[in-house]
């Protein structure tokens, strides 16, 4: 009976232990006069500049990266609109995401 026990409590405790890490980074992005919404790409980086994901903005100019491990990132967005390119300029933001942390960021593209 002991080591049922023990088997069972070993379980629980293993379960209990095993969590889940990841973090998600969400947000908006728009142009600066709030017009542009849909179809602007996010791009996700790490710390050291290395191009991780990228994704484009859903119709109300929403986006998320999930999965991600804790650490910084820097978020920027692009969208070319005829010949006039919008973008986040040379400074992306940083974010940084911890264990089971969601960020969320808020873009705002400048008209180049």
């Amino acid at each position: 009976m002991k080591r049922v026990f023990y088997v069972i409590l070993t379980l629980v405790l293993v379960v209990s232990c095993t969590k889940d890490d990841e973090g998600s980074i969400f947000g908006n992005a728009s142009g600066d006069n709030g017009n542009i919404l849909s179809g602007i790409t996010v791009k996700l980086y790490s710390e050291n500049t290395a191009l991780l994901q990228q994704t484009t903005t859903d119709a109300e100019g929403n986006f998320n990266f999930t999965g991600l491990d804790a650490a910084n990132y820097y978020v920027g967005a692009t969208i070319t609109v005829g010949d006039v390119v919008w973008d986040t300029g040379n400074t992306p933001q940083i974010v940084y995401v911890g264990g089971e942390v969601a960020k969320e960021v808020v873009l705002t593209l400048n008209q180049k």
